[in-house]
């Protein structure tokens, strides 16, 4: 098997910190729904001779691995909406493809067969879809990240979103669309896209579950910043703001015609904090840092208050994802 352990975390160094209105009638808000199971937080971790993931109690005991094969790197992962399975990223084919596996890491299936970068999976509210990233070549062999989305068995497979080559003044580059996630009611799908300008800075987009009706999160005011979550029991967005170095993490309200008027910074420090993602009853969220001096989980509430954190490894923990 090849040895792509870096890449699971330097891979997206480049996509996932940069710097239309959603009414709450159309983001189909709906009442907390628990799978019935414990709660648990999976995330990606170098700590063995390969990546590997993980799954912690939220209050930082019972870390538990998947897999102890170091042939073999995985990372990225998602929870299936009944909290049995987890999709994620695994250089098992050579090339990094989409896998599910069930929580205990059994049972491991291949659900794409792209021969490329394909990561950063994440299941549909509804379990019927699963949105995930993949490196596609634009005009002239120049490389880009599009977003993808394929029926939860792996059939289906669409291509959402184009590997344009950005404007003039831009040469040699491209389009990327990145880091995707579901609205609470499965029919949105919100991004970051770097299509705007010179393609420096990424903006948060909103596109049909289909990839139809691309248009930008907000009427006025571009929302800067990337890797966006969705609360599962609220209209808000959380995400990421800042440069791939230093990121905070903010809150804002998807309901707004400008949503950065409600716009929070939860996290205001020197460190680099990103990747977050809500508790299933939308109370707390989950996220990575290096306040500690390495990359770690940590835990807060949504208001940004009762920072815990919950990985104390040497090595690089990251990419947390809640079971419902």
């Amino acid at each position: 098997m090849s040895n792509l352990k870096p890449c699971i975390f330097a891979c997206l160094a480049g996509i996932t910190a940069a710097g239309g209105m959603l009414s709450a009638s159309c983001s189909g808000i709906t009442a907390y729904q628990p799978s019935g199971l414990p709660e648990r937080i999976a995330f990606t971790s170098d700590r063995d001779k390969a990546a590997h993931i993980f799954t912690i109690k939220p209050d930082g005991t019972d870390i538990q691995a998947t897999s102890t094969d170091n042939r073999t790197n995985d990372g990225l992962p998602a929870w299936s909406p009944d909290g049995t399975k987890i999709a994620f990223t695994s250089s098992q084919s050579d090339k990094y493809e989409i896998w599910t596996m069930n929580n205990d890491g059994s049972g491991r299936v291949r659900l794409t067969d792209l021969k490329s970068l394909s990561n950063m999976p994440r299941w549909s509210p509804d379990g019927s879809k699963i949105v995930f990233i993949s490196q596609v070549m634009a005009a002239g062999g120049i490389p880009s990240i599009q977003i993808f989305v394929m029926n939860s068995d792996g059939s289906g497979l669409q291509q959402l979103t184009a590997a344009d080559i950005l404007p003039s003044g831009s040469e040699g580059r491209a389009v990327w669309n990145s880091v995707p996630a579901w609205s609470p009611d499965s029919s949105k799908i919100i991004f970051s896209s770097n299509r705007d300008g010179d393609g420096s800075t990424t903006v948060l987009y909103t596109m049909n579950a289909d990839g139809s009706d691309q248009r930008k999160f907000g009427l006025s005011t571009d929302v800067d910043g990337s890797q966006p979550d969705w609360s599962p029991v609220n209209n808000k967005i959380v995400w990421a703001r800042g440069s791939a170095a230093r990121a905070d993490i903010w809150v804002m309200d998807a309901g707004l015609p400008m949503p950065l008027l409600s716009a929070k910074k939860l996290t205001d420090n020197i460190d680099n904090n990103t990747n977050p993602v809500w508790s299933p009853n939308g109370k707390q969220i989950a996220f990575a840092s290096d306040a500690g001096g390495n990359q770690d989980v940590y835990i807060m509430n949504a208001d940004g208050s009762n920072v815990r954190r919950l990985t104390y490894d040497k090595a690089k923990d990251g990419f947390p994802a809640w079971r419902p």
